[in-house]
């Protein structure tokens, strides 16, 4: 069995429902099960190794991050920098979002979040590779569509989420550390291959706001 861990932002529940209502309809009609594999949450890293031992102090210093977040951005959010996105070589669609603020002339605080956790990442020697990713929620992930039924199914995730008529804008509700366990996607958590049989479970949960 292959474990992996990740960070990620919980949102509130009520756009965290509408996201499930939207990922479900478009998984279903396209047989793609990547992204259902998934939790509804908006990854802050990529999948990481991290030793057991480790864990307790990921999780401890991640809890610091949240509680200085939660004091210094009483009214964090992210916001919608479109209806959606794709990728047509990783077959993937997302809706978008960048970090969010709580005034213009203020930094956006979520894009801050993200690097504190890496911060931290980091002070623990835990190697995440690559850049950041970006702030966005998979609607398709890996599909693996062939060029004209993926745009089809562009149109069809266009249709479902413009349908659902979402806010601009949503507040972040808590920073979790996922568990992910996969034995087919052994080494390699790049390409998709955990979407055989991926489980995961939330370790620790902090509250954001």
């Amino acid at each position: 069995m292959s474990i992996r861990y990740g960070v990620s932002l919980i949102l509130e529940p009520g756009f965290t429902a509408s996201l499930h209502r939207a990922r479900q309809v478009i998984c279903s009609q396209y047989g793609c099960w990547a992204a259902e594999m998934h939790s509804v949450h908006l990854p802050l890293t990529g999948y990481f190794p991290c030793p057991e031992e480790e864990v307790p102090a990921l999780a401890a210093a991640l809890e610091k991050v949240a509680d200085d977040f939660r004091s210094e951005y009483t009214e964090s959010f992210l916001v919608r920098t479109g209806l959606l996105a794709f990728g047509q070589e990783e077959g993937s669609i997302y809706v978008p979002f960048d970090g969010g603020s709580n005034a213009i002339s203020e930094p956006r605080s979520a894009d801050l979040l993200q690097g504190e956790v890496t911060e931290v990442l980091s002070r623990l020697n835990l190697t995440l590779g690559g850049k950041l990713v970006p702030l966005n929620f998979a609607l398709l992930q890996h599909s693996g569509l062939p060029e004209q039924v993926f745009q089809s199914a562009v149109r069809f995730a266009e249709g479902v989420v413009n349908g659902l008529q979402l806010p601009g804008r949503v507040a972040l509700s808590e920073l979790t550390l996922f568990r992910y366990e996969s034995a087919a996607a052994g080494e390699d958590w790049s390409g998709g291959s955990w979407a055989a049989d991926l489980s995961w479970q939330i370790v620790n949960a902090f509250e954001l706001s």
